[in-house]
């Protein structure tokens, strides 16, 4: 617009000229030539070369990548722990390493605090050294609005988000300074700025009088973030942490909210908490408008659970299509792919597995059969196949 200001009153001015001369001046003598003359160029002079049009701007695509709950229960972190005293976790995830690094966005959520601590449940909490293999995977962002991240307090809290920082993970969700709130996560990516948000419907435990640590569900709250940050951002997502565990629908509660989102201008909502997978829903907006993308409960990314529902997790895969100028046109593509927790007997040997290479062998091999617990492939296979089914439109 810039550009258009300065242009457009020099073509005015240039509208208003007017000839001054008479009439006989503006007739053309009688021995003069009617006919138009070529003009030669000057000597030594050359006609400039036309400007090359320039090419047509390509719409812009941004991969984005979200898991759900992130549960270090302490069976992991003594499977992780070194011969030094140390904790590495790199084994845990190393068998799907290469599904989430170089994506644009990656998201999680980090369920337990990050403190060097080895906390057993109900108050849970894990080495700070979980933050080095997130990042190490290719996670950018991290929410921490979940009922666990007040197990070990205020400080507890602050911990975890100075490692999730240190190892360069965004925190979605909390903070540790008072005067950050009402300040939001905007990530910028290809010239595009993903806005992130985060929520849970409540706290295990108190923050001291720190309440401010954590950003709860509520109406009043989730509108005034929204209407605040929307038009700071091209895209939009929300991680909820919401439901009701272990159960494979969502509650009304959570649809409620869901369809709030949507009116207010989100354009995903990612769902954890329940600690099993939950359907996804496509929801109408209006019209010249795409759908909001709401994954009702990613399940857990990982976990020490003793179910094989809480054992099977979701990777979502998104590509999201901008036209040039940064304006979402819609999602290019979406899917949802199966991750499995295996360990084996004395709940040795985690390792994460994409769904699509665990084997049969593998989950006859499977520790919840020392608990006398089922655990097959053809379970995990219909659950996630419904997942799938959910995601088409």
């Amino acid at each position: 617009m810039a550009f258009l200001l300065v242009f457009l009153p020099l073509l005015g001015g240039c509208a208003e000229q007017r000839d001054t001369g008479t009439e006989q001046d503006r007739q053309p003598q009688a021995d003069e030539e009617t006919q138009p003359q070529e003009t030669q160029p000057a000597a030594g002079t050359e006609t400039p070369p036309e400007e090359p049009e320039e090419p047509e701007r390509e719409n812009i695509v941004v991969t984005f990548t979200a898991a759900g709950d992130n549960l270090i229960h302490n069976t992991l972190s003594f499977d992780s722990r070194q011969d030094d005293g140390s904790y590495d976790f790199a084994h845990v995830y190393a068998g799907i390493r290469d599904e989430i690094a170089g994506s644009d966005v990656a998201l999680y959520t980090q369920e337990v605090p990050l403190d060097d601590t080895v906390g057993a449940y109900p108050t849970l909490s894990a080495p700070k050294s979980v933050a080095a293999a997130m990042a190490d995977l290719g996670f950018t962002a991290a929410s921490l609005a979940n009922n666990h991240m007040a197990d070990k307090g205020a400080e507890g809290a602050r911990q975890t988000i100075a490692a999730l920082e240190e190892n360069g993970i965004a925190v979605v969700g909390a903070r540790d300074d008072e005067s950050e709130v009402g300040s939001y996560v905007i990530l910028e990516v290809k010239g595009v700025r993903i806005g992130l948000l985060a929520y849970t419907y409540g706290l295990n435990a108190g923050l001291g009088g720190s309440d401010w640590m954590v950003d709860r569900i509520g109406t009043q709250k989730i509108t005034e973030d929204v209407e605040a940050l929307r038009p700071q951002c091209d895209f939009l997502a929300a991680a909820m942490h919401w439901g009701t565990e272990y159960q494979q629908t969502p509650s009304d509660g959570q649809r409620e909210f869901a369809a709030l989102l949507s009116s207010l201008g989100v354009d995903l909502i990612i769902g954890s908490h329940p600690h099993v997978l939950q359907p996804a829903q496509w929801i109408d907006r209006e019209a010249g408008t795409e759908q909001t993308l709401c994954i009702y409960s990613m399940g857990n990314f990982v976990s020490g659970q003793r179910e094989q529902d809480r054992l099977l997790g979701g990777l979502l895969r998104l590509e999201l299509e901008f036209g040039p100028e940064g304006r979402f046109i819609g999602f290019k593509s979406a899917a949802i792919d199966g991750v499995v927790t295996h360990y084996e007997k004395g709940n040795k040997g985690f390792r994460l597995y994409m769904l699509e290479d665990y084997t049969e062998e593998l989950a006859y091999r499977h520790g919840l059969h020392d608990y006398d617990l089922p655990f097959t492939l053809d379970f995990l296979t219909q659950r996630m196949a419904g997942m799938e089914a959910s995601l088409a439109r």
